[in-house]
């Protein structure tokens, strides 16, 4: 069967499927909204890591996605996000921080990439890459240089960040209830 986007390109493709795509500047008011993607886009994402452990994966949710922390974040002058609406539905959400050095590395001008995260639904339709975007425009008027964290294991998030120019810079870890993973810190220059 042939792909019905493949002679088009996404603008052409989204006015055919009458798709929309918004991405705005999230507001304390949006706390919730990202507080329940947050929570969905995470078990999606790494929820089979848990299998043996689903206490400590509605532990780590509870606690990292809880609206008031949510809302708080959102106040801070160091946190951007973004919410990218498709056909007026919250489908992910992007958070960059400023500063932030990446670790090792204090005192170093630098931008972090926190989160970006898509409903596992809406993967492949170049949402994270106009989130991505977004972001990145706005990093360029802050600092020299922005990085992130990516777990080992996701290639397909690894692909992503490596086609936007970042590269390998270093390894983390961190340790979620019994378990610990594994992640590769990735950076890129800024113009």
């Amino acid at each position: 069967m042939r792909d019905p986007g493949s002679d088009m390109g996404i603008a052409a493709f989204a006015r055919r499927f009458q798709m929309t795509l918004h991405i705005i500047s999230a507001e304390p008011s949006d706390a919730a909204v990202i507080a329940l993607l947050g929570r969905i886009t995470f078990a999606e994402t790494f929820g089979h890591l848990f299998y043996s452990h689903r206490d400590d994966l509605r532990a780590y949710l509870d606690k990292t996605f809880d609206a008031g922390k949510i809302w708080c974040s959102l106040g801070k002058p160091e946190n951007t996000y973004w919410l990218a609406y498709r056909n007026k539905l919250p489908v992910g959400y992007a958070k960059l921080k400023y500063p932030s050095a990446p670790p090792g590395k204090p005192g170093r001008d630098a931008a972090q990439l926190q989160k970006i995260y898509l409903l596992r639904e809406f993967l492949g339709e170049s949402i994270g890459h106009a989130l991505l975007t977004q972001l990145l425009e706005a990093a360029c008027r802050l600092a020299p240089l922005i990085w992130l964290d990516v777990l080992w294991q996701n290639e397909r998030a690894i692909g992503f960040y490596t086609t936007f120019g970042f590269t390998a810079i270093g390894d983390d870890a961190y340790t979620i209830g019994a378990q610990r993973f594994r992640f590769r810190q990735m950076a890129r220059s800024l113009p």
